[in-house]
């Protein structure tokens, strides 16, 4: 009897469990295989590691990896300041806090086909709002159309729709902070500012570190946004290493490339899980 009751949690998570292995660990180990061939003329061939040795070898991997590198740094800046400054406000308990986390909620609710779409019908050279809005500044350039801008334009679109998630990560992490921990720094004399990095800060950072990790993994995996704006142009200004990869498969059929790139991102997404394991222990035992 007791051995039935030891088992029957598990009897319970496998279904779960194979379902997993069936959508998740199929398609990754069938990926690593795929990798490691090369179809040509409709016939798949073995090539090893030859692949892997093309993508170091290759100067759009690296033009893909520094555009990557790029629009996840100023992506994640951007939204975890722009979203800890709206935490912030409405951690103070403001009047029609549910009237502005709707408004703020709204980009998340789009999907990203939808949102990209919107974005690149603004900075369109003819009837753009926005663009017609910054043409005397550009002397009538269309932003998207130049590469920096472009990136500009991917980046605010992809910040815009993250704001609300990394808000509500960072709005949870405050709210767990005592008031008596501000009554006492206050009571010392700590307001304002000097409060902020004297008693929020620590006490929140753990959870800023697992937002900031969070974003992150989001913006290395990104592809909607940018495909829908911007499709990686002009030229491969915009061409991050996910659009680099889909890019590769969809457009050129040229899948063992594909499979090996998305071993690559498979291994920066492994590296960044373990810091986003690491800090969510740090918060856990802080919490504790």
């Amino acid at each position: 009897m007791k051995k039935k009751l030891s088992l029957y949690p598990y009897l319970l998570t496998l279904p779960a469990l194979v379902f997993i292995t069936i959508v998740s660990l199929y398609p990754t180990l069938y990926s690593f295989y795929l990798s490691m061939t090369r179809s040509k003329k409709g016939i798949i061939e073995f090539v090893g590691l030859r692949n892997y040795s093309i993508i170091l070898r290759s100067a759009d991997f690296r033009q893909s990896l520094w555009l990557t590198i790029i629009f996840t740094v100023f992506y994640v800046l951007l939204t975890v300041i722009i979203a800890y400054i709206l935490a912030l406000m409405l951690n103070r308990g403001l009047k029609l806090t549910g009237v502005y986390m709707t408004i703020i909620f709204l980009p998340w609710v789009l999907s990203e086909i939808t949102s990209g779409v919107v974005w690149r019908w603004m900075f369109y050279q003819d009837y753009g709002i926005i663009q017609n809005l910054l043409a005397p500044i550009f002397k009538g350039k269309a932003l998207i159309t130049t590469n920096w801008g472009a990136m500009a334009i991917v980046i605010a679109a992809t910040t815009w729709r993250s704001i609300s998630f990394g808000m509500l990560l960072l709005l949870a992490g405050l709210q767990t902070v005592p008031r008596e921990i501000y009554e006492a720094a206050s009571i010392d004399g700590s307001n304002g500012w000097n409060s902020f990095w004297k008693v929020t800060w620590p006490l929140v950072r753990p959870t800023t570190i697992v937002t900031t990790v969070f974003l992150t993994i989001q913006a290395i995996n990104g592809v909607g946004m940018v495909l829908a704006i911007t499709e990686g142009g002009p030229g491969r200004a915009t061409e991050i290493l996910g659009l680099h990869m889909y890019r590769e498969a969809m457009q050129f059929y040229n899948f063992g490339y594909a499979a090996a790139l998305s071993v690559v991102l498979l291994l920066i997404n492994i590296v960044l899980a373990a810091f986003y394991l690491r800090a969510l222990e740090r918060e856990n035992a802080l919490a504790g």
